[in-house]
């Protein structure tokens, strides 16, 4: 036992025994202020945590007696929804921040100068410090007295009035989905059950009841996930490497911290570190967007909108070779094929696009100053395109080039 919690009252306090004679149990304190620091404080916007007020002083022996236990206190409950709020009945503000920085008192500090004409001191009719108030997530003081004492009623309050540690409209949406988990597995649904854990906020998971809660469904779909990444491992041995990933990456997620959910990560990592399996993967992704493709191109035909069309079709072939959608696409190419006038028009809208195309470049480098360029440029529309209007007007750009002495 700490000398200091057996020793006569007369020693504990750094003045008369009476600490909080104007202050109850089931009273609303109202403390609001801004802190040494800078922060700012306001104890009624605290509602949903337990906070301890602290009363001290840098020049009260067991004041200084107590602080390595409120610094405690602080790493035991901290993450547990308390928040500590100190009052200083200090004269000296450096002396204050000092000690306080030392000590390792991170909780915002009150300092008037006041000493005990210190606004909350005489607003609690506080006679003797150390003095502590616990208030619970209410907004009520569920106990006063000294900190030598407050391990137990702490631990109380804690237990009769726990914090609230995540915001209510979260809390009730991650209720609401844990809901449809366990009707999941009530209907013998663990797939759907094990979809639906990935929709659950993490903060959620702060609430201790309902972390417990999780932790029981999560349980009870153990079972059923074992057996659903036994699964997976008949669709890597054949080579069906996106629908495995898909399944393991849905089982990681929904099970993350489980035995289960980490063989399903390993597994994952191995079957993205597989040479076949990126392989497997890009061939899937291309035939894909090859399908995609062939699908515009189907629909354009199916619209009369044959230039279009054709056109596709030929892109298909060109760009996604060995795919089914390109053999497809060469058939309707070559069906295509035997229509001339519309392979001409095709040639000539083509050949149209392409001479347009350079002469925009041409002008593009003509108008950067880059004359050397442009000039090639124009000179490849008058080789590519002899006797067109794109030759003429590539021919009369070159001159006015020449004229202007670039």
């Amino acid at each position: 036992m700490k000398l200091y919690h057996i020793l006569p009252a007369m020693f504990l306090a750094a003045a008369a025994p009476l600490w909080g004679a104007g202050i109850n149990v089931g009273d609303t304190p109202q403390i609001q202020f801004t802190a040494a620091d800078g922060t700012k404080i306001d104890v009624a916007q605290m509602k949903g945590k337990m906070v301890l007020v602290d009363m001290w002083a840098t020049w009260c022996g067991p004041c200084m007696a107590e602080a390595a236990h409120m610094v405690q206190i602080n790493k035991t409950y901290g993450d547990k929804g308390l928040k500590m709020v100190g009052i200083s009945l200090d004269q000296d503000k450096s002396q204050m921040v000092s000690v306080a920085k030392e000590k390792g008192f991170t909780w915002p500090q009150y300092f008037d100068g006041l000493v005990w004409q210190n606004k909350y001191a005489v607003q609690f009719g506080v006679q003797g410090i150390p003095f502590t108030m616990l208030i619970g997530p209410e907004g009520k003081v569920l106990w006063t007295g000294h900190p030598a004492t407050i391990d137990e009623p702490l631990a109380k309050a804690f237990k009769e009035h726990p914090p609230q540690l995540v915001d209510p409209a979260v809390l009730a949406s991650a209720n609401g989905i844990l809901e449809q988990i366990n009707e999941k597995l009530a209907n013998h649904d663990p797939k759907g059950a094990i979809s639906l854990f990935a929709k659950i906020p993490a903060a959620a998971k702060a609430d201790s009841g309902f972390a417990d809660k999780v932790q029981e469904a999560q349980m009870q779909v153990e079972t059923a996930a074992k057996a659903m990444v036994a699964e997976v491992q008949p669709l890597i041995d054949g080579k069906q490497y996106a629908e495995a990933i898909g399944k393991l990456k849905q089982l990681t997620s929904a099970l993350s911290g489980t035995p289960s959910g980490d063989k399903a990560r390993k597994m994952l990592d191995d079957v993205l570190k597989n040479p076949d399996a990126k392989q497997a993967i890009a061939d899937q992704e291309k035939q894909a967007r090859a399908q995609s493709a062939l699908e515009t191109a189907q629909k354009l035909q199916s619209e009369k909108k044959d230039a279009q069309a054709y056109a596709t079709f030929k892109q298909i072939v060109a760009l996604f070779p060995g795919t089914d959608a390109a053999t497809t696409a060469s058939q309707a190419v070559s069906t295509y094929d035997q229509n001339p006038a519309l392979v001409a028009k095709f040639n000539s809208e083509a050949q149209s696009q392409k001479a347009k195309s350079l002469l925009s470049m041409a002008r593009s480098y003509a108008s950067s100053g880059n004359s050397d360029l442009a000039a090639k440029k124009y000179q490849e529309v008058i080789a590519d395109f002899p006797g067109t209007d794109y030759a003429t007007t590539a021919q009369q750009a070159l001159d006015s080039m020449a004229s202007a002495g670039k």
